[in-house]
C-alpha cells in the first residue's frame, strides 16, 4: 500500500513538472514572439524615417542647418568684399518679354531638379541673394545624384520649401528627385515661359520679373567639388577664395537685378557697394 501511494505521489509530481515545463516553454515561446514583433515594429518605423528623410541626406547633410543659417545671413560687409560679377553671371534680356508681378512683386521663377549638379551649386547663390529680400522656411538638406558630373554635391532642395518677402516673389519647381524620377510639375504660365525661353529645356533655369533670364550654373561648379556643408560655406564667406570668388559675385548680380525690378526695395540692400558694382552689368 506504502509502494502504491509512494508511485502514484512520484506520478503526480512528475505530471506536475511536466506541467510546469510546458507552461515555462509557453512563456519562452510568447516571449520570443513578443521580441519578434518589436524588432519588426522598430524595423518599420526605422525604415520610413529613412524613406522620409531628404533624398541624398548622407554624410554630407550632417551640417547642412548650420551651412544654411550662414548662408541666409551672409554679412554685408562680406558681399561688399567680393569681385565684380562676370558678364557670364548677369541674368540675359528675353526679346519680347513682359513683366511678371505677383502682388505688385517681380516673380523670380526657379525651374531645376534635385539631381541636377548645376542646379546644386546655383541654389547656394540664388538662397544667398533672396535671404537679403526675405526669409525662407522648409529648405531640406541634399546632395545632387552619385552618377552625374560633379557627384554628391552638398546643397539644398526647395521642394518644401516657402518664402516671405515683401520685395520680391518666389515660384519654384523642383521637375525630378535625386534619382531622376518625377518630382513637381511645371505647370500654366511658368510652363510657357521656360518653353518659349528656353527651348533646350536647360536646367537650372532661374527668370527675373519675367523679362530677364540666366540658363545653367553662373557659379563655377568645380569651386565645390569634394567639399562638405562646412567647407562651401566656409569658402563662401571668404571673398579671396575660389568659392567666394564665384558665389558672391553671384549673389550681388541677383541682388541687383531684383532691386532693378522691385524699385530699389529695401534701400539698405540695393544701395550697398557690392549691389551698385553688380548693377553696372545690367545697364549693358
Amino acid at each position: 500500500m506504502a509502494q502504491s501511494t509512494r508511485a502514484a505521489a512520484s506520478a503526480r509530481a512528475a505530471q506536475m513538472r511536466a506541467e510546469e515545463a510546458r507552461k515555462d516553454r509557453r512563456r519562452k515561446n510568447l516571449i520570443a514572439a513578443v521580441v519578434v514583433v518589436i524588432v519588426v515594429i522598430i524595423a518599420v518605423v526605422l525604415g520610413a524615417v529613412i524613406a522620409n528623410r531628404p533624398s541624398g541626406a548622407g554624410s554630407a547633410a550632417g551640417s547642412g542647418a548650420s551651412a544654411l543659417q550662414k548662408l541666409t545671413s551672409i554679412p554685408a560687409a562680406t558681399l561688399d568684399d567680393a569681385a565684380a560679377p562676370s558678364p557670364q553671371q548677369a541674368p540675359a534680356k528675353l526679346d519680347g518679354a513682359t513683366e511678371i508681378k505677383v502682388d505688385g512683386k517681380p516673380q523670380v521663377l526657379y525651374v531645376g531638379a534635385e539631381y541636377c549638379p548645376f542646379c546644386a551649386v546655383e541654389r547656394w547663390a540664388l538662397i544667398g541673394a533672396l535671404s537679403r529680400f526675405g526669409t525662407f522656411s522648409g529648405i531640406t538638406e541634399t546632395t545632387s545624384s552619385s552618377t552625374d558630373v560633379h557627384p554628391d554635391t552638398p546643397t539644398f532642395s526647395f521642394v518644401n520649401a516657402k518664402y516671405q518677402s515683401d520685395y520680391v516673389s518666389l515660384k519654384t519647381v523642383e521637375t525630378q528627385d535625386r534619382e531622376g524620377k518625377p518630382l513637381q510639375s511645371l505647370e500654366g504660365d511658368a510652363a510657357a515661359l521656360f518653353q518659349k525661353y528656353n527651348t533646350g529645356g536647360s536646367i537650372p533655369w532661374i527668370n527675373y520679373g519675367g523679362t530677364n533670364a540666366t540658363t545653367g550654373a553662373t557659379v563655377d561648379s568645380t569651386a565645390f567639388d569634394g567639399k562638405t556643408y562646412d567647407q562651401i560655406i566656409d569658402g563662401i564667406l571668404d571673398p579671396n577664395s575660389d568659392l567666394g570668388k564665384t558665389v558672391l559675385p553671384a549673389v550681388n548680380v541677383i541682388t541687383a537685378q531684383i532691386c532693378q525690378q522691385n524699385g530699389g526695395k529695401p534701400s539698405n540692400v540695393c544701395t550697398a557697394a557690392g549691389v551698385q558694382s553688380a548693377s553696372v552689368l545690367l545697364k549693358r
